[in-house]
Parts: structure tokens; sequence; C-alpha cells
């Protein structure tokens, strides 16, 4: 096939995931020639493509302004956390906010190739409805969420972990309901936690899990098919009559960089969907008339490749609340794998290690025999879960690829190990890395380093203060609230850290 268009810029992003628009948007505003190229078209990737609304993680730079703009038109439901947003204004905004900035956009363009010279990508390959298109750049951004540009281009990247055996996470599929009663669900959501409160911890369990247990029994469920859920609410209609998004059910054993189990993984989404909306629909109060109105156009896949980048983040360092002098987003969040197997639990908030790990909760290991959380192996040593007053910070040298010179990725190919990915892939932190990735390949545009590795990471820190990103500050508004909150943690009967008062009270479960 013989090649069609070609560009000329200074930096190019791979992936109009929410962390690729913030890297575009951010390169641009920093005065480079910047373009986009997303192989779908619309951008917000699994945000808004996928119906995970919810903008989980410390809301800071271009996503909250993101958020605040779609706020002002009417178009997301603000939180002290987790706020969601309606997804089809979020891609409309995330447009307009690159076209703002000066960003080029080529929807339907899907990254095939690129040629490395020296140790640097001269130019990437893609395909179009103009054929095949070269584009050249001084520096690339990766925020295909595969790492797809750096595997390309040679850059070393990992998947999976030695624990689950190369498993990826559970893959997940978010759909759209509307006419749904929240404020019956709700109520009866309060009701059902109420009484808990006299029951024994090992019968705890959602509402929507304890239902699901029922059209078990019942017959009108073969499986569980979620074993946890979040259900976002969108800023349309009235509480008693609105749309939702849920992220539930669950396809496990998967491989995140196969063709064909990725399709198998959708196939089994899409029967699960309409299974899972046939239960809400009879068993759930609130969603009697309940009407199916929206398929996410992407799989929920939570990690695949990351690259192996000159620093590589670990869950160890999320448990210990470490600090760097590069850091590029503040992390308050727990840990969330979602469980690669079958079983009673979503995702996992602990990992293992072999001693306690200080500002950590840990305590001996209490769960080695349980198949669930370790279907391969007895980790033991120490359970380590996240101290909900404290936060880790994630550093600039993590975006940047090793053996590849002029290469960025932002999102959830960014360099971290199994444990730490699942807690830092989710969308506000996938924004900051984008922000960030956008701003350093700006800087190092414009003080000409060979490699990016050159370029110091504390003066990206110091540039994105300046932009407003308040990284010289302790996380504020809920996570304030959290460390000031008088109580003490207690592990939860379903994996979580919460703080609970003398009254029983707590601000959040983690």
């Amino acid at each position: 096939m013989t090649t069609g268009k070609k560009f000329y810029m200074d930096v190019v992003v791979c992936g109009g995931g929410v962390a690729g628009a913030a890297a575009g948007i951010s390169a641009a505003r920093n005065g480079m020639r910047t373009m986009l190229l997303e192989s779908r078209e619309s951008l917000g990737g699994l945000c808004t493509n996928g119906y995970i609304t919810g903008i989980a993680g410390h809301i800071e730079g271009i996503c909250k302004e993101w958020l605040e703009r779609l706020h002002a038109e009417g178009h997301a439901v603000m939180k002290p956390h987790l706020p969601t947003v309606e997804p089809e204004y979020g891609k409309l905004m995330l447009e307009e906010m690159l076209l703002q900035a000066g960003c080029r956009i080529l929807y339907g363009a899907t990254v095939i190739d690129c040629v490395v010279e020296d140790g640097r990508i001269k130019k990437i390959i893609a395909y179009s409805k103009s054929g095949k298109i070269e584009i050249y750049a001084k520096v690339f951004i990766d925020a295909t969420g595969d790492a797809d540009l750096a595997f390309m281009a040679g850059a070393p990247c990992e998947v999976g972990c030695a624990e689950f055996m190369g498993l990826n996470q559970s893959v997940t599929m978010g759909f759209r309901l509307s006419y749904v009663n929240l404020e019956k669900y709700k109520q009866a959501n309060a009701e059902w936690n109420e009484y808990l409160k006299t029951r024994p911890p090992e019968e705890h369990c959602s509402l929507i899990v304890h239902k699901e247990k029922e059209a078990i029994e019942n017959g009108d469920l073969h499986e569980l098919l979620s074993p946890g859920n979040l259900v976002y609410p969108m800023p349309v209609g009235n509480p008693e009559c609105t749309d939702v998004t849920l992220d539930a059910t669950h396809t496990f054993d998967c491989r995140c960089d196969d063709v064909e189990d990725l399709s198998r993984q959708i196939v089994d989404q899409h029967r699960k969907v309409v299974w899972f909306v046939d239960f809400l629909k009879k068993y759930v109060p609130g969603f009697e008339n309940a009407v199916l109105t929206g398929l996410a156009s992407m799989n929920g896949v939570r990690d695949s490749r990351r690259i192996i980048g000159e620093y590589i983040f670990t869950a160890y360092d999320i448990g210990n609340a470490k600090k760097f002098d590069d850091r590029i987003l503040l992390h308050p969040e727990c840990y969330d794998a979602h469980i690669p197997v079958p079983g009673h639990h979503t995702a996992s908030r602990h990992i293992h290690h072999p001693v306690p790990v200080e500002n950590a909760i840990c305590r001996p290991s209490q769960d080695d025999d349980d198949h669930i959380f370790h279907p391969f192996v007895r980790p033991g040593g120490y359970e380590v879960r996240v101290n909900p007053r404290l936060w880790c910070e994630f550093p600039f040298r993590s975006l940047i690829a090793t053996e590849v010179d002029n290469l960025l990725a932002a999102g959830r190919c960014a360099s971290a190990d199994y444990h730490a990915i699942g807690s830092v892939r989710v969308i506000a932190a996938s924004m900051a890395m984008g922000q960030a990735a956008g701003t350093g390949a700006a800087m190092a545009v414009k003080a000409g380093v060979k490699a990016i590795r050159e370029l110091e990471g504390k003066l990206v820190r110091e540039e994105l203060i300046k932009q407003g990103v308040p990284l010289d500050q302790p996380p504020g508004g809920y996570w304030e609230n959290i460390r000031n909150f008088k109580g003490e943690p207690k592990i939860t009967h379903n994996d979580y850290v919460c703080l609970y008062n003398e009254k029983g009270e707590h601000p959040f479960i983690w």
C-alpha cells in the first residue's frame, strides 16, 4: 500500500483517552505543534466510550478544569469523591479543549508501525481513510492504554505479574440505563446497610450482591455476575427517573494483549450485561422500569502491556506513602487490582510483603488459604493496606520509556508493577500523567535534549505547579476531611481499611 499524507509535528500523542487528551492539551498549551491520533470517532476512552463515568483519584489540573467546565454546563454530577460526567458531553468537551489549545486531531487513525533510528522514533505510520500516513515528530507520547507504540518501537514492556501467572485483571463492560428511580434505590440501599449492622461480618455484602445471591437461589441467575459494583448517576432527568451507568459484570482469566481472548471477553460481556439488566429489573428496587440505552463501545480492560520506565512505580511505594522530588501527581486512593479469577471479591485492597511496611496498615497474613485472592500461591508474610490518611506520589521518571530516547507513556501503560497500576490507572491519575507527559515533552523540545531522561523531572514538577497543580500541598477537600477524621483504622469484611469513631461512624469505606 502506498503512503499518502505526511505530517511534521513537535509532539505526537497516540491515543485519545483521558490521558492522551490531557497530554495533547498540555503539549499544545506549552507552544508545541501537537497532533493527537485516535482510532475511534470520539475522545475520552473508557471514561466516555466505556461508560466508566466516575472520576476516581486526586482531581487537579486539566482533569479539574474538564470537570468544572462540564459542571458549569450541567453535564457533571459533582461530589466530594467520585464525581461523574455525562459521557457524551465529556467527549465533546475534551475535543473543545484540545482544539482551543491548538492541538490537531486525527480521528480514525490507528498506529500500525514506527521507524526507529539511533534510539529515537523518527516517525510513526498510521492507517486511516487516506491509506497509510506518516507522522514525524520530536517527541511521541504513548497513551494507547496498551503500550502499542512502545511495543512497536522495541521499548521494553511487561504484562501481568508472577503472582497471577501473567493473567490480567478481570475485565468489565460499562453500560447505560434509563428510567431508573435512583431515590428508591438509594433508600433501599440505606435500609440494607442499616440491617447489616445487626448481622455478623461474614454476612455482609452490598445490596446488589445480596439480590444476586437471591436470584441464583431462585434460578434466575446461574452465577454471581458481579461480586461488587458501582452505580454512577447521570445529570439528566430527575432522581426518580434518571440515567445511570454501571461497571458491573466481570470476565475472568484474561489475556489482554491477545486478539482472540479480547474477542472472547467482549462476547462474554455482551451476554452478561443483558443478564445483569434483566436481573436488576426483577430484583433491585429502583430498576423496575430500567431500559438498556447504551452499551460501551470499548471493552473495560484494566491492564495489559506496561512500559519498563526509568523508574518502576511499585505497590510498595503506594503502601509506604513514598514521596519523590519529580512527583507529577499525588495519589491517596487504595489498592484496586481486580482479581483475575472468579470469586467473592471484586478487587484486592491489599498486597503481601515479607515484613510490615512503614506508613501502611499491616497485619500477619490471614488469607493464605483463600484461593480466590491467591489462586496460584500462598504469599504469606504480611497483608499491607493503604493508610487512608496518607498519600503517595508518582514520579515523572515512570513516564519515560527505556531504550527509546523520545518516548513517554501516560495512563495505564506507564511504568508500574501489577498492583500499583491497579491503583493509579484511575481517571484523575491518568489525566495527571497525561498533563505531565505533555508538559515534559514540550520542555524537552524547547531544551533540545537528546533524550527525555536528560530532562530533570523536578523541573517538570515546578512547571506543573506554575500551571496551578498543587503538587507542593497535601491533597485537599475530601482527602483533607479523611485525614482530619477522628477515628481508628479497621480492616472491614470486604478488604478495605475504614476509619471508625466511637459512634461507629466512618467517612468512607476504603
